[in-house]
């Protein structure tokens, strides 16, 4: 009777396993209106814009980072005055809709939405700016789309794959089975402090906003499968015929600042170092941020 019973709670315990599994890896969410933004109807996933200044077909466009959102970037885009500013959240992310998942996720899935974008606001010249993710989702906008996109910025991102040092817990929520249940502690704060604090510098307490952007994640979004690139990003920044500025935290230890900088250096694109903050310097320094991208993108 003893096994029994064990066998039975045993089998209960795996069902709810399957089931919980089943459900959060289905999840999707539809574009709702985030951070003061507007959703944008689209050619694939709807997209939660945020404009800043006047109007214009030419624009600075923001895009943030993994399990962040628009608003990552609400003081950055306020000391940016006189020029039109576009902040948008990626698929997934923020108030943009997150479908069940696939390609869109992809960083080329991901360019493409903010290609159909730029279209529906008409901005036909465009100075990308975009941090870690965001960078690589700007790195393919400008390659696919080189008319358009005449300066790019990237903050913190990646220079090779093999370059970035990720939370265990980003790993372990992405596991069969075991995945879907670590990801329903999303919203509990003490267990996700951990995780989020390696976005920032060790002492820079982890922003409310850095919880918001990630509650905002379904599964699809937080476990988004990349197709590996050929080439490093470092090369292929190098190799867009285009002004680039990377800029990188100083004690960044998300994408280490030591080997992605000399990485990166290698490329022929020497990074804008900027001292004391960490993977985020959008958030933890938004004023050394401006001043080390706006002679450039001027």
């Amino acid at each position: 009777m003893k096994w029994r019973i064990i066998a039975i709670a045993t089998a209960v315990v795996v069902a709810a396993l399957l089931v919980n599994a089943v459900l959060v890896s289905r999840a999707t969410r539809p574009a709702v209106a985030f951070d003061g933004g507007r959703v944008l109807e689209l050619d694939g996933p709807d997209l939660n814009v945020k404009e800043f200044g006047p109007s214009g077909d030419r624009a600075v466009v923001l895009l943030h980072g993994y399990s962040a959102s628009v608003e990552w970037w609400d003081r950055v885009a306020a000391a940016l005055p006189g020029r039109r500013v576009i902040a948008i959240d990626l698929v997934g992310h923020g108030g943009s809709e997150a479908p069940r998942g696939g390609a869109e996720y992809s960083m080329r899935g991901q360019s493409e939405a903010v290609r159909h974008a730029l279209d529906t606001l008409g901005v036909r010249h465009a100075v990308l700016v975009g941090h870690s993710m965001g960078g690589l989702v700007a790195t393919v906008l400008a390659e696919e789309d080189p008319e358009r996109v005449e300066r790019v910025v990237v903050s913190d991102t990646p220079a090779a794959e093999d370059l970035v040092s990720s939370p265990a817990l980003a790993g372990l929520a992405c596991v069969p089975i075991v995945g879907p249940l670590v990801d329903r502690l999303r919203p509990v704060d003490a267990v996700t402090d951990s995780a989020l604090q390696t976005g920032f510098a060790a002492d820079y307490p982890v922003p409310q906003l850095a919880h918001r952007s990630l509650e905002q994640l379904t599964h699809a979004g937080v476990c988004a499968d990349e197709q590996s690139e050929q080439r490093t990003e470092a090369d292929r920044l190098a190799a867009l015929q285009k002004p680039v500025l990377v800029v990188w935290g100083e004690r960044d230890v998300l994408t280490p600042t030591a080997p992605n900088v000399e990485r990166y250096r290698q490329a022929g694109l020497a990074p804008t170092v900027i001292p004391g903050v960490g993977h985020s310097p959008l958030v933890e320094s938004p004023g050394e941020f401006v001043n080390a991208i706006t002679e450039f993108i001027q």
